[in-house]
């Protein structure tokens, strides 16, 4: 069965207002969420959707700069993955990560084989404990509301965003949470420093403080706490707090996180499978931290085509007990996060998300709304 064609289709979603203000960005608001999509397309009709990564519109650059019949080519027919892995991991390290391709392809197979992903990839579990992953700073008394609505809903677990001028107050809306949720609930921190690109910048010092701070209130774990390139300071910070350390989200394939393993940098890792070399090389990663007793909890805060893949990854490993769930309301909810799906990814009232029992991703596309906010 041959491939004879790979489009590439950008949505622009509106973010309702007052728009969204994420931790990791400071000072800049979102009013719409940018969707690249790329559809393979096989000789008999049949077609695959994969998603970038939530910075938008990357994956232009790498087809504008190689011609599709030439990935096509080098892919070979659907089941060709690996033929064009070596390829996205060398064009990755040198311009924007193109993984959507293999994504793609994946959903492909999925519907060729009539099943979804993650039972051809082990199959190992039909549903997932999610946690509430918030998006904003907000203020202490937003926060615990926040915190308890999410509660209502269902969610065992809840990261919070840790990233203003002054950690005291960090510690104070962690600490508010706690008392407001009870000690059944998992409490995550996100402090967002991974990237290293706007300020606040956090020292070890300042990250051990926090970590501290964590430690009282017995968090399930401090996410990328120090630039990821401070690979001694967040061993110094491990060893120095009891919290477990997380991080790894903008690694770019299997390289790194063996370098990660072997040099014992975080307890967990997050890999993802929009940036970190797509489903089958996540599932490489998840095979490399199951050798080294540890987790791989995926970074996903995406849109939902890229959760429904998530999803198809960890249904098929061993070793992850969390999905990241994208809420923060009333900007970001399942209805805008997922508005290119026909149906949106739901927690139901006991915790937990299914993984999408449909061929391939398991979701179908919204073909309405696609067009009406097309803009490619």
């Amino acid at each position: 069965m041959r491939l004879t064609n790979l489009e590439e289709i950008v949505v622009d979603i509106p973010v309702p207002k007052p728009g969204l203000k994420p931790a990791w960005t400071p000072g800049i608001t979102l009013t719409s969420s940018t969707v690249p999509i790329v559809k393979i397309t096989t000789e008999d009709g049949l077609e695959g959707y994969g998603v970038g990564t939530a910075l938008g519109e990357n994956i232009s650059q790498f087809l504008e700069k190689i011609p599709i019949s030439l990935i096509l080519g080098w892919i070979g027919e659907p089941f060709g993955v690996e033929k064009i892995m070596k390829i996205l991991r060398i064009a990755a390290k040198i311009g924007p990560r193109p993984y959507v391709i293999e994504m793609a392809l994946w959903d492909l197979i999925g519907k060729i084989c009539k099943q979804p992903v993650y039972k051809l990839l082990g199959g190992f579990k039909d549903k997932v404990k999610a946690y509430c992953s918030t998006a904003e700073l907000k203020s202490t008394k937003k926060m615990v509301k926040d915190a308890q609505d999410a509660v209502e809903m269902g969610f065992k677990g809840i990261k919070l965003r840790a990233r203003r001028t002054n950690i005291s107050k960090d510690i104070e809306v962690v600490k508010a949470v706690r008392d407001a949720v009870g000690d059944d609930i998992e409490i995550m921190v996100d402090a967002n420093q991974a990237w290293g690109h706007l300020p606040p910048f956090w020292s070890v010092k300042t990250a051990i403080e926090f970590g501290k701070a964590l430690d009282k209130i017995d968090a399930a774990w401090l996410e990328e706490p120090l630039h990821e390139e401070n690979t001694e300071g967040i061993k110094k910070l491990r060893k120095t707090i009891e919290t477990p350390v997380a991080g790894g989200e903008i690694g770019n394939d299997i390289f790194f996180y063996r370098d990660l393993l072997v040099n014992d940098v975080y307890d967990i890792v997050q890999a993802d499978v929009t940036f970190s070399g797509g489903i089958l090389e996540c599932r490489k990663i998840a095979g490399l931290c199951e050798a080294f007793c540890k987790e791989l909890i995926p970074h996903a805060w995406n849109n939902g085509l890229a959760i429904a893949a998530t999803l198809q990854l960890i249904g098929a490993i061993p070793n992850c007990s969390w999905l990241e769930y994208p809420y923060a309301p009333p900007c970001w909810t399942p209805e805008v996060r997922d508005a290119i799906l026909m149906e949106p990814i739901l927690i139901n009232k006991r915790g937990y998300v299914e993984i999408p029992k449909g061929p391939g991703l398991g979701v179908e596309l919204n073909w309405e709304v696609i067009e009406e906010y097309r803009i490619k």
